[in-house]
């Protein structure tokens, strides 16, 4: 099969867990046999190229096709995320040199929803991968600015308003004139209409998968059919983890934190937890240190660990190096304050045979089964946490009855895609 994969952005630059998600399917149906193209939206919009840009770029042995696009062509920030009606064209050129038997969507931010219409139109088959809440949410996380959990788009999205765009409170939404610029009542009137139209986006494609029955369900709770949805658990490749012979539990228990050092990631959770335990535990936290999106946040990390020898920030580690990293823990710590959908990481501490301590949140409570493979705590709470690390360190027997089994592989995944493919 020709198959077109369509990325918000991807490899060398870019490489979360979305990423690396999409990569591991298109290696995994190009094992098949399949001829796998990327289309990935291009991150430097600034740069003094044409208005538009569509160039190649590969990776990996794939042809990837990059598309840059000023973003002064839509003056609407708060539109230009979902809607960007100036790309149509370059999409169905995108479908005419590709011609694909199926489109496969990982993320669509800042290309916009409208290319699942074109994608339609053009008879082509899409599936559409719900990575996060991007199609509910415009912070994607459902999380509020307060860090406050969200449901989804309260008031038909004036609740949005304060949230994330408390500069346009108290204006009115512009109706029938352009939306194409950045005077408020157009941006407001972009807010108050993203959900709806992402919403009926969506329903263009022909099949919908998502990686949790939380993920699916909040859409459902949110207006989506959630009969309409097939929920896939992520995999891993194979060999993307082989385990390193290793003795747990060792003393002092090795505690680690594998991820982005963002806020809801809540790598301070750990930290404090850590601190404030007379538990004999280490803690490496295991993330860039130098993101500068988030560099106040992990300068206040770095303060709350102070002189503590049992805290240590070694930096990011590459792939290559994750089952050395494992090797080194005894237990994987993970309290975001999101609603996590199953953060890659947790499934590559199971295929090493580590335990997971999470929050009781989202998708998380889907794959950490409490006392069997790791335990629960509440989420946001540093008292919680620390109760478990002491639980861990210090019950008899506890340890040895937390027994992590091999996560679904990306096989599996791809042979349910494949169906959709062809369907």
């Amino acid at each position: 099969m020709r198959l077109l994969f369509v990325i918000h952005q991807f490899f060398p630059d870019c490489h979360s867990g979305t990423e690396q998600y999409c990569l591991a399917v298109a290696r995994e149906a190009r094992s098949r046999g399949d001829e796998v193209t990327i289309l990935s939206l291009h991150w430097d919009h600034d740069r003094d190229w044409p208005a538009i840009k569509l160039f190649e770029q590969p990776y990996d042995g794939f042809r990837v096709l990059r598309l840059n696009h000023w973003r002064r062509i839509n003056a609407n920030d708060v539109l230009r995320d979902y809607a960007n009606l100036h790309l149509d064209g370059w999409f169905r050129t995108v479908l005419d040199d590709v011609r694909p038997d199926a489109v496969h969507v990982f993320h669509l931010r800042q290309l916009g929803a409208n290319l699942l219409g074109v994608a339609r139109a053009a008879g082509v088959r899409t599936v559409v991968n719900l990575m996060d809440f991007w199609f509910l949410c415009p912070r994607f996380t459902l999380l509020r600015s307060d860090g406050a959990l969200c449901d989804g788009p309260p008031d038909g999205g004036l609740g949005c308003v304060r949230c994330h765009h408390p500069e346009l409170d108290g204006q009115l939404p512009m109706d029938g004139a352009p939306l194409l610029t950045s005077d408020p009542p157009a941006r407001l009137k972009a807010l108050l209409d993203r959900q709806p139209l992402l919403l009926r986006a969506l329903a263009d494609a022909d099949a919908v998968v998502a990686p949790s029955n939380f993920l699916a369900d909040m859409f459902g709770k949110n207006g989506f059919p959630r009969e309409r949805i097939t929920v896939v658990p992520y995999g891993l490749a194979p060999g993307r983890i082989v385990p390193i012979p290793t003795t747990r539990p060792r003393t002092p228990l090795r505690l680690g934190f594998c991820g982005v050092l963002s806020p809801w990631k809540a790598p301070h959770l750990v930290v404090e937890a850590v601190r404030a335990s007379a538990a004999n535990v280490t803690l490496t936290v295991h993330g860039n240190t130098h993101e500068s999106m988030f560099a106040d946040y992990i300068a206040r990390v770095r303060a709350a660990a102070g002189d503590d020898a049992r805290i240590t920030f070694p930096g990011p580690y590459g792939e290559a190096d994750a089952a050395a990293v494992f090797a080194g823990i005894d237990a994987l710590v993970v309290p975001s304050t999101w609603y996590e959908n199953t953060p890659f990481v947790v499934l590559e501490a199971f295929a090493a045979g580590v335990p997971v301590l999470a929050s009781d949140l989202g998708g998380l409570r889907e794959v950490v089964r409490d006392g069997h493979n790791g335990l629960l705590f509440r989420a946001g709470d540093a008292g919680s946490l620390r109760a478990a690390i002491e639980r861990l360190a210090g019950e008899p027997g506890l340890y040895a009855r937390l027994q992590p089994a091999a996560p679904a592989t990306i096989t599996a995944n791809v042979d349910t895609f494949r169906t959709m493919w062809r369907d």
